[in-house]
Formats: structure tokens, sequence, C-alpha cells
């Protein structure tokens, strides 16, 4: 077999004698360093992963992947106009929506939220905002879950059948809270469109009553989000016949930039066609950002891990001067110890690198679970769902990332050990002979 002394010596070398404790132990450092560092980089990169694609999928599937807004004013979502956007291959539904900032007023709390006026069927088949008050055994506990109350009480979480006969509206669990709502009771609504009245110009408002309550999961949503009939939106916000958009549902199957272009040629000049990047971009610009700088300070750490090698690998060179030439004086090449003590870093550096993988994989497959479970024993809060708006830490391992930190590391490794590689090959025998 190729290279089968030089691997021999070299895993010899690293079981050091009792008088070589100490390189050994400088070795074990490194391997531990490289292990930390590869195991915190797959997780970062994994939660990073995760927040973008739950973020994006909890946006997509509320309000969907595809939007249609008018190029000026309001949009007329005519029948025609719907008719020819759902016609699009890949898009399964197209639902017009009118929304607007209002303040809502219950008893002496006051809070800005979003009106977001829809048809009563549309609510009902959107799964996120219908499933905790109507939806399947299982996902209505899923969804309930995710907003669970702090004190852990029961609460009525209504129904959709009267929604539409009056102005009703469904509020988040959130803000139920915020607000100290329940069903059936009373929320005043005013709009910044002013209405003309015997006493002047007055803001446009209304009593509703509070019909469900929804939970998506997503703190924003359910803190900041009222749904109301689609008509009664519209007088809210003074829209007449028209909305201010038209959410586009797009199959998991189609592609979402190939469907957008073929939905501007349906919708030709009556709107303008936009996806989820497109109304985010600086949101997710920052996220990735912010993924990209994390990545850049993690990867420190792996490198000063894999430099320590050069410490260890010197000694060991060191007290191995006699051995290294001994074995030239017998025939060995300057190749062949090099390569020696190439193995002895590779070895240390792939050792931590495949450690810290299982490691990282094994964090990264049960964030969820580690978060909860430290939460509850130090009392701490790891994950603010205020400030990062998801009820649960996410996380999405990435292959092709998993393998290039593991080629990251076990490069790094290699670099660290061309040094002492080359310092020890270029030995002179006589003189190592000498000194010894």
């Amino acid at each position: 077999m190729a290279f089968a002394v030089e691997r021999l010596i070299a895993f010899r070398y690293l079981r050091a004698r009792r008088d070589e404790g100490f390189i050994s132990v400088i070795a074990g450092f490194s391997l531990i360093g490289i292990t930390l560092g590869v195991g915190t980089l797959i997780v970062v990169m994994s939660v990073m992963n995760g927040f973008r694609v739950e973020m994006l999928r909890q946006m997509s599937s509320i309000s969907g992947q595809l939007g249609v807004q008018s190029n000026r004013g309001g949009l007329d979502a005519t029948p025609d106009l719907l008719k020819r956007m759902t016609a699009v291959p890949g898009v399964e539904s197209a639902t017009p929506s009118a929304e607007g900032n209002l303040m809502a007023v219950a008893g002496d709390r006051v809070r800005g939220v979003v009106l977001r006026g829809m048809r009563p069927d549309d609510i009902r088949n959107r799964a996120p905002l219908a499933s905790a008050i109507e939806g399947t055994p299982e996902n209505r506990e899923r969804y309930r879950a995710l907003c669970k109350a702090d004190d852990d009480k029961a609460i009525d979480w209504g129904t959709l059948k009267g929604f539409g006969d009056d102005f009703t509206v469904i509020v988040g669990r959130r803000f139920a809270d915020l607000m100290d709502l329940k069903v059936g009771d009373r929320l005043q609504l005013v709009s910044p469109v002013s209405v003309e009245t015997p006493l002047g110009v007055m803001p446009r408002s209304a009593a509703v009553k509070v019909a469900a309550i929804f939970c998506t999961g997503m703190y924003d949503y359910d803190s900041n989000f009222i749904y109301a009939p689609l008509q009664d939106a519209q007088h809210m916000l003074n829209l007449g016949p028209n909305v201010t958009g038209i959410e586009v549902f797009v199959s998991d199957k189609a592609s979402t930039a190939a469907t957008r272009h073929l939905l501007m040629q349906a919708v030709g000049t009556e709107g303008w066609v936009f996806d989820w990047f497109q109304a985010n971009a600086g949101f997710f610009s920052a996220v990735v950002a912010q993924t990209n700088m994390i990545f850049l300070v993690l990867t420190m750490i792996v490198i000063v891990a894999a430099f320590n090698i050069v410490s260890s690998l010197v000694m060991l060179v060191r007290t191995k001067t006699a051995d290294i030439a001994i074995l030239r004086t017998m025939g060995a090449s300057r190749a062949a110890i090099m390569r020696i003590f190439l193995l002895d870093g590779l070895a240390i550096g792939g050792a931590g690198t495949v450690l810290g993988v299982v490691l990282g994989l094994a964090f990264a497959r049960n964030i969820e679970a580690i978060r909860q479970w430290l939460q509850q024993t130090f009392d701490i809060v790891l994950f603010d769902q205020t400030l990062y708006l998801l009820a649960e830490m996410p996380s999405q391992i990435e292959w092709s990332e998993v393998a290039g930190i593991a080629v990251m590391a076990v490069a790094f490794a290699l670099l660290a050990s061309l040094y002492p590689a080359l310092r020890a090959s270029r030995l002179d025998p006589v003189e190592g002979l000498r000194r010894e």
C-alpha cells in the first residue's frame, strides 16, 4: 500500500511517550478547538438558514409567494383579472385583499394595528389563519401550542361560521393578550381616513366584534394584524370597490420566478407583480449580511485552532530529531519525512473535523429541545420571539454547507502542518545525529 511506512510512523508519533506528554496536551487542545469551531459553525449556520427559510415560508403561507399591486391608487380586482391570473400555470389561487394601518382601542388600551380585509371563504381556506380555529384536531393543537399563554389558561378560540355576516374581526393570540380581549368582546377601530359629518371632518371609526382568535406562530402577525371581511375593510379604508393588492399562491413544484414572468404578461398594465424577496428586500439582505459576518467571525475560531497544530508539530519535530536523522540515513527521502508530519497534522485536523461535524449535527437537529431545557434549567431567555418573530428556534441543515465547512477545516489543518513538515524534511542527518 502507498505510503504505508509513513502512515505507520506518523500514527506512532501521535502516541507520545511519557516524557513527551506535553506535546499530546497541545495536540489535544488543537483537536478540541477544531471540534468546537466546526461544531459551532454548523449549528450557527443551520440556525441562520432555518431562520431565513422559516420566515419566508411563514410569510408566503399567510400572504402568498407573489403579489399584485396597482401602479396608481387602488387595484380593481375584476373577475376577468382574477380569472386570467388563476389560469397562469403554477398559480394555485389569487386572493384580493384590502390593507391599511388603523388604531385599535379597547377600554383604556390603544395600539396601532394593520387591518387586512379578505373574503370570508379565503380566510377559511388560509391554513395559518383558520387552523387554530377550525382546523383538524392535529393542526389545532399544533398552532395553538405555538401561541400558548404564559399562564397556560384555556381560551375560547371562537368560530368562523358567522364571520362576514357583520363587521366582525379575527385577531391574533398575542394581540388579544396585549389588549385583554376575548371572543365576543367589542373593539373600536379608528381609521386615518376622514369622513364628512354634520359636526365637521371626523376620522372614520367603527365598533367591531371579535369573532375568533388565530395563531400563526409569527409574533408580528399574531400581535399586529386584524382580519375583517373585505367589504368592511374597503369601507374603513375608503377604497370603494378597489383593493390594495392581490395575493398569489404558487404551487410547490412551480418556479416562483417563471410564474412571476407569466403573471406579468397576464396582468399587463393593470398592476405590478412582485415577489416576497422584492417586498422584503431590506430584511432578507440584512439576514444574508449578518449570516456572512457570523460565518467569517466563527471561521477565525477554526483558523486559530488549526494553527495550534503548528506548535505541537514543531515541538514534535524537535523531539524527533534523532529519529528523523536515522530515517534519512536509512534511505528515507525528504518527501517521505514531509509526508509523515503532514499526516500527523491531517490526523489531528481530520479527527477534530469529524467530531465537530457529529457534534454540530446533533445540536442542530435538536436545537429547540436544547433551548427549552436550558431555559427551564437556568431560567433564562435564549430566543425572544418578540425580537425574532418566531415561536420556535428554527434549524435548517444544508449538507453542501456542512461539507464546505469540513473541507475548509481540513484545509486549514493541512496548511498549518506545512511549515513543521518542511522544517523536518530539511533537517541535515549529520547535524541531527551530532546534536543528539
